[in-house]
């Protein structure tokens, strides 16, 4: 595990979890995605989770997926306009009798830069100002007969103010072009697939 973190938000999506897990509500507007076990949210870009998922604001969502985080994998594919890439440390966050609660994992979304056609490669990967707060609870905080809903992550998707001194505006604009070609060229394809 890394080191403590006692940023105030983090505590309260914690907070929050928790009574998620005992059974209670969840406190916040929120989407409950069901997603794959390896992959998680982590198969969408931002923009796709924008589209499909609810929230307070533009900036921000909250999901609840079920999945076991010791299988969590980044994603990349040849058609996707990015990748979600995560932190390797881990940053414990912990109640006010210093008990170990849980964890959060940072990562960040990366896309290409591809606008003059040419092909994808590590030289023209730009990290976005889309950020993700993964929450994970640690197994032994709560007694296992509390436990109503088991391995549950919280994800916060947030849109941060800078990202790699790019101009935030556009590299959100660029990510949204690529993400539509993108999308583009899945639907001719699907259009043209016939099947026997």
């Amino acid at each position: 595990m890394g080191k403590s973190n006692d940023h105030p938000m983090d505590k309260e999506m914690m907070k929050n979890l928790v009574k998620y897990v005992i059974g209670k509500p969840f406190p916040r507007k929120h989407t409950v995605m069901d997603v794959d076990d390896v992959y998680g949210i982590r198969v969408f870009s931002p923009s796709q989770i924008l589209e499909s998922t609810k929230g307070t604001n533009s900036n921000t969502r909250l999901l609840i997926t079920f999945q076991n985080r010791e299988n969590c994998k980044v994603f990349a594919s040849k058609e996707a306009p990015g990748f979600w890439k995560s932190t390797t440390k881990l940053k414990g966050i912990f109640d006010a009798n210093k008990r170990h609660i849980g964890n959060i994992k940072i990562g960040w979304y990366y896309y290409y830069n591809v606008d003059d056609g040419r092909d994808k490669s590590s030289s023209r990967l730009r990290q976005s100002e889309w950020q993700i707060r993964e929450y994970y609870l640690a197994p032994t905080y709560l007694p296992q007969s509390k436990v109503e809903r088991k391995n549950v992550l919280l994800t916060m998707m947030i849109k941060t103010k800078a990202a790699n001194n790019n101009n935030n505006d556009k590299s959100d604009d660029k990510m949204q072009r690529l993400f539509l070609t993108s999308r583009r060229l899945c639907n001719l394809y699907n259009a043209f697939n016939f099947s026997d």
